[in-house]
C-alpha cells in the first residue's frame, strides 16, 4: 500500500508542547494533520493520509475482517512516528462510521490503541457533523448566515444546517460512497442501470431528512471530502467552475462511458479514488434532486481541523463538553446544590489517591466530576431505579462534545454509583473506571442528608486489593445512617474485588 497520495507538507520547526494533532480513522482513509496555534488561529505544519478503506473489511456481517484490520494497523504504525514526540492531552484520535458499526471494535480498539500509543475516541455520526460543521464555517469566508454542509465519507454521509457558526440539525446517514459503490458496482461495470439503481438508494436514505432541511433552508451549501474534491477536480477538465445538478449530471454520463471503474481516468482521480467514485457521484446526484442543491461549493476543511479546533478550545478552556453537561443539569433539571456536593467531595477523594495527576488521571478527574454532577440526571424518569435510567440517558442521548466512549463510561459510572455494582466485564471499552466508581460511590453515601454541610477531612487509599477510608469518628458518630451505608458499601464492593476498610480517628 501506498503510505500517502499526498505531497507531504513541509515540516517546520516544531516545538511539541505547542503542536496539536488531529486523526480521524474514516471508512475509507485515515487522515493525520499537525498543526500549531498562530495568534489565534491554527498554522498546519504536516499532513499525511493513507487510503485504508476500512468499510471494504466490514461486510454485511458487520465484523471487521483480519486483513482490514492489518491494514489499519500498519498504517497506525507508521503514523505513531509522527506522534510520538507529542504531548497526550495535544493529540486527538477518532474513530468515525465503520468503527461505529463494527461488532468487533473494543477488540480491534484495544490493538490500534497499543499501536499508536494514544486513546481512539468514536464518536457519533451526530458529533461527526458537528465537528465537520466547524472545521467548514473556520476555513470558509462568506457572508451568508445560513449554511447548509455536506460531508461524504465512505460509510455515512453527514448533513449540517446551521446559522454562521451555531449548527441547529444535524444528520448522519448509513450510505457512504464505499457502501453504494460495493452495494451497486460490485461487478466494477458502469452501466445507466446501476448508476440509477445507486442513486435512488441514496434518494430513499434521504427521505428521512427531507423536510425538516428544506424548511429550515440555507443561503450557501458546501460540501466537503475526498469525494466531493474528486467531482471538482473532474468537473474543471470539462470546463465546470461550479458543482451543479447539470454538471453532476453531464459528469455521470461520462463516467458512464468508461464502462468500467478500473478504467476511470487517472486525471479524474487516483485509482484508489475511483474505486468508490460511482457511489459517491451516485449520493450527489440524489442530493441535488433531494434537497433542491441548486450549487454546491466546495471547503477543504474536514473533520481533521474540526478535531483541531475543539483540541485547542478545551486547552484553553473553552470545552464544549462542559457546556454540555450544564444543560443536562437545567434540562433534566438536577438538584445543583447536591451535584455538586457529590462532585466536590468525589474529588477531594480523587485528590487525596492522586495528589499529582498525570495527564491520564487528569482525563480521569474530569470523568469522575461530570459523572457527579450527572448522577442523579434518571431523577427525571422515576426514583425507582433511577441509575438504570440515568445510564441509559447518558448512553443514548446526542451530547455535544462527548465520544461514544466516554459517553458509554459516564452511563457505567451512573448506574454503578448505587445498588449492585454492574460487573467489571461490562465495563465500557478503556482503562479501568473502578476506582472512579468507588470515589463517586462514597461521595453519594457521605452527602445522604442533602443538606449542604462542611464533611470533615476524608483520605482515601487503595492498596491493591484493599480500599481505606478514613474519617473522624465524631462525625461519624453523628450521622450513624451514613456509618451503616458506609458498612453495606463493603458488602456491594465485594463485587469488585475490593475490600473495603474504614478507619476512624
Amino acid at each position: 500500500m501506498t503510505p500517502s497520495e499526498d505531497e507531504p507538507e513541509i515540516n517546520q520547526a516544531e516545538d511539541p508542547s505547542t503542536s496539536y494533532a488531529a486523526l480521524d480513522l474514516g471508512s475509507n482513509s485515515f487522515h493525520l494533520i499537525v498543526a500549531r496555534e498562530q495568534d489565534g488561529s491554527i498554522e498546519v505544519i504536516d499532513k499525511h493520509r493513507e487510503m485504508v478503506r476500512m468499510a471494504s473489511g466490514l461486510g454485511e456481517s458487520k465484523i471487521l475482517t483480519p486483513d482490514s484490520i492489518e491494514r489499519a494497523l500498519k498504517s497506525l504504525s507508521r503514523m505513531n512516528q509522527r506522534l510520538r514526540t507529542l504531548p497526550h492531552q495535544n493529540v486527538r484520535v477518532v474513530g468515525t462510521n465503520t468503527l461505529r458499526q463494527a461488532k468487533n471494535r473494543d477488540e480491534f480498539l484495544a490493538r490500534a490503541e497499543a499501536v499508536l500509543g494514544h486513546k481512539i475516541d468514536v464518536i457519533s455520526g451526530q458529533e461527526e457533523g458537528r465537528l465537520v460543521y466547524s472545521a467548514v464555517m473556520h476555513a470558509n469566508e462568506s457572508r451568508e448566515p445560513r449554511r447548509l454542509v455536506i460531508d461524504i465519507g465512505g460509510g455515512s454521509t453527514e448533513f449540517i444546517v446551521g446559522h454562521r457558526f451555531e449548527p441547529h440539525l444535524t444528520e448522519s446517514l448509513h450510505m457512504g460512497c464505499i457502501s453504494i459503490t460495493e452495494r451497486w458496482f460490485k461487478d466494477g461495470e458502469l452501466t445507466a442501470q446501476n448508476l440509477i439503481n445507486a442513486t435512488r438508494d441514496a434518494q430513499r436514505e434521504l427521505e428521512v431528512m427531507e423536510k425538516p432541511f428544506r424548511e429550515h433552508g440555507w443561503d450557501l451549501a458546501i460540501g466537503t471530502s475526498g469525494t466531493v474534491l474528486a467531482v471538482q477536480s473532474a468537473l474543471s477538465l470539462y470546463g465546470h467552475s461550479a458543482i451543479t445538478e447539470s454538471s453532476v449530471m453531464e459528469l455521470s454520463d461520462r463516467l458512464l462511458n468508461f464502462d468500467t471503474i478500473d478504467n476511470i481516468d487517472s486525471t479524474w482521480c487516483s485509482q484508489r479514488r475511483a474505486q468508490s467514485l460511482p457511489g459517491g457521484i451516485a449520493i450527489l446526484r440524489a442530493i441535488f434532486s433531494s434537497l433542491l442543491v441548486e450549487r454546491l461549493d466546495v471547503s477543504t476543511g474536514a473533520l481533521r481541523e474540526g478535531l483541531l479546533h475543539d483540541l485547542i478550545g478545551r486547552k484553553h478552556h473553552n470545552d464544549i463538553r462542559e457546556r454540555s453537561v450544564r444543560s443536562l443539569m437545567t434540562r433534566y433539571q438536577i438538584d445543583d446544590q447536591q451535584a455538586k456536593g457529590v462532585a466536590s467531595t468525589a474529588l477531594q477523594m480523587f485528590d487525596s489517591v492522586y495528589p499529582v495527576p498525570n495527564d491520564e488521571q487528569q482525563d480521569d478527574r474530569q470523568l469522575l466530576r461530570w459523572a457527579a454532577l450527572l448522577h442523579e440526571i434518571g431523577l427525571s424518569i422515576s426514583h425507582i431505579a433511577y441509575h438504570k435510567h440515568g445510564a441509559y440517558l447518558l448512553e443514548h442521548l446526542d451530547v455535544q462534545g462527548f465520544a461514544l466512549t466516554e459517553q458509554q463510561q459516564l452511563g457505567w459510572l451512573v448506574r454503578t454509583h448505587r445498588r449492585r455494582v454492574v460487573q467489571k466485564e461490562h465495563m465500557p471499552h478503556g482503562h479501568s473506571l473502578v476506582h472512579l466508581c468507588v470515589m463517586l460511590r462514597l461521595a453519594v453515601a457521605l452527602r445522604r442528608n442533602r443538606s449542604g454541610e462542611d464533611l470533615p477531612l476524608i483520605n482515601l487509599r487503595f492498596h491493591e486489593h484493599v480500599c481505606q477510608l478514613t474519617l473522624e469518628k465524631r462525625w461519624l458518630d453523628e450521622h450513624p445512617l451514613t456509618r451503616l451505608d458506609l458498612e453495606q458499601e463493603t458488602d456491594f464492593l465485594n463485587e469488585l474485588d475490593l475490600l473495603l476498610e474504614i478507619l476512624e480517628h
